[in-house]
């Protein structure tokens, strides 16, 4: 009884495909925003691998500017792809 109503129901109904199709990265994520984030990676880097003290001094400052750069790239990026999205 109840292979038959599942049987009917395929009929009339039809059968979706297993899985959602999903969008691989964010709305938000561009070529700049990239761009940003990868220089500010490359500023952490380059602090972890400083060794003397004025050495330290000087990349974090630089990389405190970068982050900052690339956090306001993102909070523009998303607020602007949320604004077309509403």
């Amino acid at each position: 009884m109840a292979e038959c109503i599942r049987k009917s129901a395929r009929e009339v109904l039809g059968v979706t495909r297993e899985g959602r199709a999903r969008m691989k990265g964010a709305r938000w994520w561009s070529k700049e925003v990239k761009g940003k984030v990868e220089a500010k990676q490359e500023q952490f880097k380059a602090l972890m691998e400083s060794r003397t003290e004025e050495e330290v001094e000087a990349r974090k400052v630089q990389y405190r500017i970068t982050k900052k750069e690339a956090k306001r790239a993102v909070a523009v990026a998303k607020n602007n792809a949320y604004e077309r999205l509403y």
